[in-house]
């Protein structure tokens, strides 16, 4: 009998505990309008600071080699190979009625893939059934644009060669968010290539040099000062507003549909909101999707918040 009233009482605690838990977690999320994992994750966050950028600076490490993470398993059997020396990860469709994703990661033009790159890969390409092909793409400090972009076209082109451009979507977060929209620009230019059937741009860094200084003091990991000489570093002696860095000042008329997601809380919203303005004025089909109190690239984040943005992106890729 002792024994079953101490076991009564010990669950008695953990369901209190529990539903304390959760009242805490909906009071604190009615108060501060974010979930309390949202705000978890943006504590975990570090801005980069000006003594991390030139010890940076310094840092030739060959990054054309990379693996994915042990515990990310993709539904598929992944194929690695390489175009023109760079390194390309590729997951096949499920089938034939499947649309293929080119995945261009972000980094600020300076670091691999994440771990949570690799997590909504692996799961987009499980709920879609979609293709995945995500590159690993030359950078800083041993690249510039110039080495990435033909390189960038190339892949592409080999893959216009293997699928019809219908299937095709191409989508990228912060840089490579930047690093798409400014492909699909220079394919506006091309009489062999077609373009994409849609983009999908993740906090898309589309002006290397811009940025909104008044939304610094809340966004809790891009540092705008930092950024901006990375952007510069990037572009090389290319002008830093040349559309194929910065996208924002590129040609917007005839890009294919497009879905822009943002936070209000980074500094690159307002680029964001200024982007898809342009695109509307030109006649794109763009659909912008903005959640209050949220930071960079938000939809990678394990958070109710992100996987929220996350569903929404598979769905429009399963659109």
């Amino acid at each position: 009998m002792k024994t079953k009233k101490i076991l009564r009482r010990l669950l008695l605690a953990v369901i209190t505990l529990i539903l304390v838990i959760i009242v805490a977690g909906l009071g604190f999320w009615l108060i501060d309008g974010r979930s309390p994992q949202a705000f978890i994750v943006t504590q975990l966050f570090s801005k980069a600071t000006m003594e991390g950028y030139y010890e940076t600076k310094t840092d030739t490490t060959d990054k054309s080699t990379v693996e994915i993470p042990g515990g990310v398993k993709f539904p598929r059997e992944v194929q690695e190979y390489r175009v023109g020396g760079m390194q390309v990860f590729e997951v096949a469709a499920k089938d034939a009625s499947k649309p293929i994703v080119l995945y261009i990661h972000g980094g600020a033009y300076l670091n691999n893939f994440s771990s949570r790159h690799w997590i909504a890969m692996a799961e987009w390409a499980e709920t879609t059934g979609c293709g995945i092909v995500t590159p690993n793409y030359p950078l800083l400090y041993r690249y510039t644009v110039k080495d990435a972009f033909p390189l960038m076209l190339q892949l592409y082109r080999q893959l216009q060669e293997r699928f019809s451009a219908k299937r095709i979507i191409v989508m990228g977060d912060s840089a490579g968010g930047g690093f798409s929209l400014a492909l699909a620009q220079e394919l506006l230019k091309s009489d062999s290539l077609d373009l994409p059937s849609q983009l999908i741009l993740i906090s898309p860094w589309v002006d290397v040099v811009g940025g909104d200084d008044a939304l610094q003091k809340y966004d809790t990991f891009l540092n705008l000062e930092v950024l901006r000489l990375i952007g510069a570093d990037w572009a090389g002696d290319i002008d830093a507003h040349d559309p194929i860095v910065s996208p924002f000042y590129g040609e917007m008329k005839g890009l294919p549909p497009t879905d822009l997601f943002t936070g209000t809380w980074e500094t690159f919203y307002t680029d964001i909101v200024n982007t898809y303005n342009k695109m509307k004025l030109s006649g794109v089909d763009a659909r912008l999707h903005v959640k209050e109190k949220m930071g960079h690239v938000y939809p990678l984040w394990p958070c109710p918040e992100g996987k929220e943005a996350s569903k929404m992106i598979a769905d429009i890729i399963k659109r």
